[in-house]
């Protein structure tokens, strides 16, 4: 996949280039080239082929550059990230960051991927993101005492998410609890968040997000749910390096904030924010199902259901509308 990326990234400009320049520049033979966009369209990207023209990447391509995220974070005054990576390929950022021996470390490190050979989402489900198309992120964040509702960090980040969102023209973002940012019931981003903790002690938060900023037809046959991203959602073109320095700025305000308070401050905007608030669901559980109605999250951001004429509170479980 190396090779591919490096050949996404000579098409960057969205200009044709000839099978024999692409070859020369990369030093592999004509065929080499084919391959590698058959690899890529394997994964999604539309890239067209004339036999006189050569390979064009519809769009181009916009490379993640840490160093211009930093610039940017400067410029708005957010100085959290102490260090900002950008690997082109990788297993997982999550796993790249837990595998860290020193939590003390890990805080305010941020890494993103061009590609992930192993993301997943919460449940285990592989986060399908092609290259050039979205954003794949995992940042560290250091709890030295967490807040008691530490349970429903994921809940203020994806508000965090959806207010950078609505700042970007998407005006309709909505939150399916535990962890999806939607719109019209279609993901936009996906949070996974693992913990390492000591008893009584610190707590290091690796938070994963993937973020769909602009998926080609190809890619979403790919994807065996509704998706929708940035750009459709908006109606304009997003720049993926100013809005990953958007992400982290809000981010930053929401997780000191979320430090000192916990999730209180956020459960009404959630609550607005809530794709699911009075619909009929089913709740999945490991040995138990669950159907009824969404009442919303309560002030521990546990998920409450009303069924058989009460209503009761989850803290885990697969959230699906009926």
């Amino acid at each position: 996949m190396r090779r591919a990326l490096e050949l996404l990234g000579l098409l960057a400009d969205g200009a044709e280039h000839p099978g024999a320049e692409l070859a020369a520049r990369l030093g592999v033979t004509r065929a080499a080239v084919w391959n590698q966009v058959r690899r890529l369209r394997d994964e999604g990207i539309a890239i067209d082929a004339t036999p006189t023209q050569g390979y064009r990447l519809g769009g181009g391509f916009e490379a993640l550059d840490g160093a211009l995220i930093h610039a940017l974070l400067a410029r708005a005054g957010c100085s959290a990230w102490r260090e900002i990576a950008v690997a082109g390929i990788t297993d997982s950022t999550n796993e790249r960051l837990l595998k860290a021996h020193d939590d003390a470390e890990q805080h305010g490190r941020v890494l993103f991927a061009e590609y992930q050979t192993a993301g997943r989402g919460r449940r285990g489900d592989r986060w399908i993101s092609p290259p050039g198309t979205g954003l794949c992120f995992s940042l560290g964040w250091r709890f030295d005492t967490p807040p008691p509702t530490f349970s429903a960090l994921s809940l203020a980040v994806g508000l965090a998410v959806v207010s950078c969102l609505e700042a970007h023209g998407v005006r309709d973002a909505r939150l399916k609890w535990p962890n999806d940012v939607v719109r019209n019931d279609a993901k936009l981003a996906g949070i996974l968040i693992e913990m390492r903790a000591e008893a009584g002690g610190p707590c290091l938060a690796v938070i994963g997000i993937g973020l769909n900023t602009a998926l080609p037809e190809s890619a979403r046959g790919l994807i065996d749910r509704p998706s929708d991203d940035v750009a459709g959602a908006s109606g304009r073109a997003v720049s993926r390096n100013e809005l990953a320095a958007a992400l982290l700025e809000a981010l930053a305000r929401l997780l000191d904030e979320f430090a000192h308070t916990g999730f209180a401050p956020f459960h009404e905007a959630w609550l607005r924010h809530d794709a699911l608030a009075d619909a009929p669901v089913t709740l999945e559980l490991g040995n138990r199902t669950v159907h009824g109605i969404a009442r919303g999250v309560d002030e521990h951001g546990a998920l409450i259901i009303e069924h058989d004429g009460a209503r009761e509170r989850f803290l885990s479980g697969h959230l699906a509308r009926r």
